[in-house]
């Protein structure tokens, strides 16, 4: 039986590179079992991000797995990340030009889920943008739309892809790899004719430096469903992921003793955190040092506590995880800092912890909790014993 080919719909960006012939027969075999391996995944519609560094070969991979889909029968669709980023006549609005100013802001992670994550991931929506702001023309796509079919299948290409502002969105993660030296050789060389003596510089002192930040602060090689060594083009290889990392968290400081210490540790709600904002900016007494650092995404409670260790003024600390944001009364997680070797005994240190190291708050607490630990009015304890009264276990007041 034939299999009639589906559409591969492609983004109206200049910044495009054509679909390449096929490398060898090698390649063809890689790409049609990572590409069986994606479909396997379900018949409804799959998000696919393709990451690695610049040079790395992410768009080519991108276009020959789109088009062995559509050969296969499934509608796809191809767009880069390079296609979302902020317009350049903003740029005096921020730093874009150093290697943590282009990790941090180049890309509008807020355009790429309103005009194509979002969608692509909503049953109910019917079409797409597959390009925001064109790259080298500046001129304005995110009116033009491209059809949603319930089986399409989205590949996405572009560094900083499984960043926490978008990590959540794929359906399966394609990291291609080569040596960091072969992406600023081979990134020169593609960007000679626009970027001339500046080129390795580019992609030194800028690219591989934005890179290497992401590679330490989200560590996302060990969620990779596919590495590919990419290294030889006519011969690419799938590497088996490495072990996660223990990630470097940034530092904590600078928290008013007054302050309430808030740290976000998920950025797969935005809505969500929004609404914690909000609910905490109810209480005008609340005076509160917020963390909201992607770099903090994923935290566990001991990488906090080891965070503010430092930090003797400070009895109590709120997180909001990924519980918090997901759903009302947006009840954070409050820990105690207090650890067993600052207790005078064992004693004292289980009458501390007898309902547990942690509970959870609406943010409606927050204040009172952080006031009476930091005043000694109040223990630990009782907030948690408190808020294991609770049907839902939640601290909600006295």
């Amino acid at each position: 039986m034939t299999v009639r080919r589906a559409d591969v719909h492609h983004s109206s960006s200049t910044w495009q590179q054509p679909v390449p012939r096929s490398a060898s027969a090698e390649r063809a075999a890689l790409i049609e079992e990572v590409a069986k391996e994606i479909l396997a995944r379900g018949p409804g519609r799959l998000l696919v991000g393709v990451d690695g560094f610049t040079a790395a070969g992410k768009t080519s991979f991108g276009h020959e797995l789109a088009q062995w889909i559509g050969n296969a029968g499934r509608p796809a669709l191809r767009a880069t990340l390079d296609d979302f980023k902020k317009p350049w006549k903003d740029r005096h609005l921020y730093d874009r030009e150093s290697g943590e100013g282009y990790y941090r802001n180049a890309y509008d992670y807020e355009l790429l889920r309103r005009l194509l994550l979002d969608p692509c991931r909503n049953p109910g929506a019917d079409s797409c943008s597959l390009c925001g702001i064109d790259p080298l023309t500046q001129r304005d796509h995110s009116a033009e739309r491209t059809p949603l079919a319930p089986d399409a299948v989205l590949v996405v290409d572009g560094v900083f892809a499984f960043r926490p502002e978008i990590d959540s969105f794929w359906d399966y993660r394609i990291w291609i790899d080569i040596d960091a030296e072969l992406s600023v050789r081979r990134g020169a060389e593609r960007d000679q004719d626009w970027a001339g003596s500046d080129a390795e510089s580019l992609h030194r002192d800028r690219y591989l430096v934005a890179e290497r930040i992401y590679l330490d602060e989200v560590d996302p090689l060990p969620r990779m469903d596919a590495l590919v060594d990419n290294t030889d083009f006519a011969r690419p290889r799938l590497l088996p992921p490495p072990p996660p990392k223990r990630r470097r968290r940034p530092p904590i400081t600078r928290r008013d003793d007054f302050d309430a210490l808030v740290v976000r540790t998920d950025y797969t709600h935005e809505d969500g955190w929004r609404a914690v904002g909000a609910a905490l900016a109810e209480d005008p007494e609340l005076t509160a040092h917020i963390v909201d650092d992607p770099a903090w995404a994923g935290a566990e409670v001991d990488e906090v506590l080891a965070a503010v260790a430092a930090d003797d003024e400070l009895s109590v600390v709120f997180l909001a995880d990924a519980t918090t944001v997901a759903s009302a009364p947006h009840a954070l997680l409050a820990v105690t800092t207090t650890s067993r070797a600052e207790c005078e005994d064992d004693e004292e240190y289980a009458r501390l912890t007898e309902f547990g190291d942690r509970f959870r708050t609406i943010p409606a607490g927050v204040h009172g909790v952080h006031v009476n630990l930091s005043l000694g009015n109040m223990g630990f304890e009782e907030y948690a014993e408190a808020a294991g009264d609770d049907p839902e276990r939640i601290f909600r007041g006295f």
